[in-house]
This record gives C-alpha cells, structure tokens and sequence, in this order.
C-alpha cells in the first residue's frame, strides 16, 4: 500500500499497547504490560463515549493503582481509549442540586487522595493525550511525572464557566509547573491552548505523531524525554510579596469582565494563589473546601443547569 496512505492510517489509529484481554476485572479501565514491562493504562468509561471522572471511575482507578503499587512495572502509561480524547473534566452531574459544601468537600478529598497515589507512584508515569484534556483529564495528566502531546491534543480548564476553579489539585500542580502567570490567565479565562502551546508553556514534555508514541513512551519510561522543568521565573514570580502585587492586578482585571458578587470564582482562584501559591501541600489542601463552597453558589449550580440544557 501507498507510504503516504499507511502514514495517514497509522496516526489515526490510537496506540493503545497490547491487546487487552477480553476477561478484564476493571468496568472503566484497561490494563495491559508490554514486553519492556511497561504497563499502559486505558481509560475507558462503560457505556460512554468521552471520559469523564465519576465517582465510580475515581473509586476504581485507587483499586488499579493499589494494583500497580505491588506489581512494580518498569513504567505506566496513562491515555485514553476513546478516539474522542484523554478526559473530558469531572461528572459535575454528581453535583447538580449540591446544597451542603460538606458533602462535595468530602467527595473532593476521595478523589484528591487517588490523584495524590497517581503521583506518588514510585516508578516513571507518562500521560499520553490526543483530542480533549479539559479540567479534571488535565489534572490527572498533571499528577504525571511526563506528558506527550498528540498533534491535535487541546488543554484547557473550563471550570470558571461553570463557576468554579479546578478542584482535583490543578491549582497547585499548574501554577507551579507553569509561569504563573499563563497558568492563571488560563484558569481565570477558560481559554484552551493547543499541544504546541502546550509544549512552549512546559505543560507538555514533547509533541508527537500517533506512529511514533511507542517510542515517545520508551524516551520518557527510560529517561530519555527530556522533561520541561520549572524555571527560576516561576519561583519568582511564586513568592509572597510578588504573588500579592500580581493578584491585586488580577482582581482588577476580573472585575472588569465579572463583578465579584456576581461570579465569586475566579476571585476564590484568586485568593488560593495569593495565600498558598509558594506551599503545594497547604493550597491542595485549601483548594478542596474552596471548591466545595463554589459548587454551592447559586452562580455555579445555575451555570451547570445551562451547561446540560445546552448538552441536550
């Protein structure tokens, strides 16, 4: 067959490892070992055709994690097996009608507790991304020691539309993996950015085409991906006095486009940063009870009820 025609075929054919077996003990995932030991991990939400992050998804990802916690693989892949994209952000359907900040806080901090194991898995991690990587999926990306890009990927946390901020650790992770500055803007506009500027951001470690991910894996598992690193500017522009020049800019600028008492969060997001941006552990740990209060805000539930009359 033409060169060009099996070129255009294989990047639109996903990398997915070795077959899966048809007997897998997992409902959302698939997990599979290669002959480099390298385990790769599917996201595949039952009867779904995009990913999201459910609670039943969270509570059965801390079950394959655990898993994978005592088989010790020389690495993990983290993508997604539906063509549609990695993960399409939280179920905020389980949140619709939320009254009680309690409840969502508790929930939150379940799902923050697997997203911690994620990270703190002791051998290399890669999250490889085609399609959509919005909100939580850009979390989970994140709680990744690499990130590969597929050309085409987009990212982006969308939250603030729905009158919220990121709620599964994004906070604290983006900020300081990005300037953050950019990492703010992103959060407080919603905007989405594609995979190369991803890769200019050191949101992403590399840009690759479908054909060439099994390699792109190998370079990353084996220490050989050079991985974007934080640079001295982002330290800068972290600490307590600098975070409290630039956040009082950033009130300012959101009060022309969103009055506070109208949209109360990308001022919460606000108020994260300036208080914690230089402590990860204190802002996920703020983070959590700061989203709880969001989701129930008449703003936010109100926001939600639009976003799934829109849906259907």
């Amino acid at each position: 067959m033409d060169s060009k025609i099996m070129d255009l075929l294989g990047d639109r054919m996903l990398e997915l490892g070795p077959k899966p077996e048809p007997d897998s003990p997992y409902r959302h995932f698939k997990l599979t070992r290669d002959a480099d030991g390298i385990a790769w991990l599917l996201f595949d939400r039952e009867d779904a055709s995009a990913n999201t992050l459910s609670a039943d998804l969270i509570e059965e990802l801390e079950t394959v994690l655990a898993a994978l916690e005592s088989q010790r693989p020389t690495g993990l892949v983290v993508r997604s097996a539906k063509p549609s994209g990695f993960i399409a952000g939280a179920d905020v359907n389980e949140f619709r009608g939320a009254t009680d900040p309690w409840p969502v806080e508790i929930a939150i901090g379940r799902a923050h507790t697997v997203i911690d194991r994620l990270e703190g898995l002791r051998v290399p991690t890669v999250a490889v991304i085609h399609g959509f990587c919005l909100g939580g999926g850009l979390e989970v990306a994140l709680a990744c020691q690499s990130r590969i890009a597929i050309e085409g990927a987009r990212f982006g946390f969308p939250e603030v539309m729905l009158g919220l901020h990121p709620g599964l650790g994004g906070t604290a992770r983006f900020t300081r993996l990005v300037n953050p500055m950019q990492a703010m803007t992103l959060m407080l506009t919603g905007k989405t950015i594609d995979a190369r500027k991803a890769k200019s951001l050191g949101l992403v470690d590399a840009v690759a085409e479908e054909r060439h991910v099994r390699n792109a894996v190998r370079d990353a598992v084996f220490g050989r991906l050079k991985c974007a690193k934080p640079g001295p500017l982002n330290w800068i522009l972290n600490l307590g006095p600098v975070r409290g020049l630039l956040a009082r800019r950033m009130r300012s600028e959101a009060e022309k486009a969103a009055p506070h008492q109208n949209y109360p969060a990308p001022y919460a997001l606000i108020d994260l940063w300036e208080r914690h941006g230089d402590d990860k552990l204190a802002m996920l740990r703020a983070e959590k009870p700061s989203f709880a209060k969001l989701m129930v805000t008449p703003t936010a539930q109100n926001l939600i009820r639009v976003f799934f009359l829109r849906e259907q």
